[in-house]
């Protein structure tokens, strides 16, 4: 897909920048002419050598030295498409403010093809309100966002702001390039995700194990393939794409789906919200002595309680058992109204915080699909694809 495809590399001043070098390499494989920018502060990290050696191309600095006796940021203006891998926070800042004070800064705002964007940064720095407005703004205009992985930083500390791995980069890069699901496209959809939680006093609370991710991953791939999305979960997510709604109990969600239902056409319900809540909270911290007794109480059903008011609003859900899980989610199908369930056994495998998951698709109209272990990014993308064959819209 890349054959003859002429694609600009700019890579900035982060200890993620050696990855750039194989994500070039990787470019060259698949038949893409490489060429590279390095800004002052990237080659505190890398060099230009790395690069010829790698492009046998042109790899310029912000020296602005003429090429092809062209003005340079103009020549590098009309590749086939632009990447900024890592972007750290200043250069993404820059971009977004429509600055142009370098060789990159001038060379993206003169160009109209694609540009990806792959932010790169410590946890902190990238959670930054700042941070995530100028990443908006530059999505809002266009610009194709790689989101960062979490996991360990250079900083020694652990959490969102990792670049993605060359092979991830190139991958979404080429799927970029795929023709848009226009099932999805414009479409508003709802999806909850993670846990809900009800509080026993200012620092104690009850909640479950679920991490959102398959929530996360659904919101993800809905909004990549063009969706609306409102994301509603107690976990803020790492995506920027978004509406998001903060909630904590089960019945803050409810209150939220029901408010969301009019104007959205899809609801995915993917959230694990509690079954129970106590019945009564301590003001102040409960201080340690006697053996401590509390009720609880159970919460309402999420879609039990908007299933004779949900109109036309059409519904995935998800069934997470320890036994018996095929029957359970067949009649919770049913009982509950939905279109699609998604239905796992949670004693097979670790569904809860782990990064794969593996079930059984059922539609109301009998059809069924099983997948297989995959990670919880694959198995979204097959729901949806199932989803869009049996929701009749």
């Amino acid at each position: 897909m890349l054959s003859n495809k002429r694609v600009v590399l700019c890579v900035t001043g982060g200890i993620a920048a050696f990855k750039s070098i194989t994500l070039a390499s990787m470019l060259i494989k698949a038949g893409a002419k490489v060429e590279v920018v390095l800004t002052e502060a990237a080659l505190n990290f890398v060099t230009k050598k790395s690069f010829e050696a790698i492009t046998h191309d042109g790899v310029y600095t912000d020296s602005f030295e003429s090429i092809n006796g062209g003005v340079p940021h103009i020549y590098l203006s009309k590749a086939d498409f632009i990447l900024i891998v890592p972007a750290t926070r200043n250069e993404i800042a820059k971009i977004a403010c429509g600055m142009c004070d370098n060789l990159l800064t001038n060379l993206v705002a003169a160009t109209k093809s694609p540009v990806y964007v792959a932010p790169a940064m410590n946890k902190n720095m990238y959670m930054d309100e700042i941070n995530l407005e100028n990443i908006e703004k530059l999505r809002k205009r266009g610009f194709h966002i790689i989101e960062p992985a979490s996991g360990y930083l250079a900083c020694g500390e652990v959490g969102i702001g990792r670049l993605k791995e060359p092979d991830e980069i190139f991958n979404e890069v080429l799927n970029s390039f795929e023709t848009p699901d226009d099932f999805y496209k414009d479409k508003k959809v709802m999806v909850t995700g993670g846990p809900t939680i009800s509080k026993l006093d200012p620092v104690r609370i009850f909640t479950n194990r679920s991490s959102g991710k398959m929530g996360e991953a659904l919101a993800s791939e809905l909004a990549k393939r063009g969706a609306k999305v409102t994301y509603i979960s107690y976990i803020e997510p790492k995506l920027t794409n978004l509406k998001y709604i903060h909630i904590e109990t089960t019945n803050e969600m409810l209150e939220a789906v029901r408010e969301n239902m009019k104007t959205n056409e899809i609801l995915v319900m993917s959230a694990a919200p509690l079954d129970y809540e106590f019945t009564q909270y301590f003001d102040e911290k409960i201080k340690k002595g006697n053996v401590l007794e509390f009720t609880m109480r159970r919460t309402p059903d999420i879609l039990n309680s908007i299933k004779d008011e949900k109109g036309d609003l059409k519904v995935i859900g998800f069934a997470a058992e320890s036994e018996n899980a095929y029957e359970y989610g067949k009649k919770k199908l049913a009982d509950k109204d939905m279109d699609i369930i998604f239905i796992n056994n949670i004693k097979e495998q670790s569904v809860f915080g782990g990064d794969s998951n593996s079930g059984k698709i059922l539609s109301k109209n009998g059809d069924e699909l099983e997948l297989v272990k995959e990670s919880k990014e694959k198995i979204a993308k097959q729901i949806l694809d199932f989803a869009k064959s049996h929701l009749c819209m």
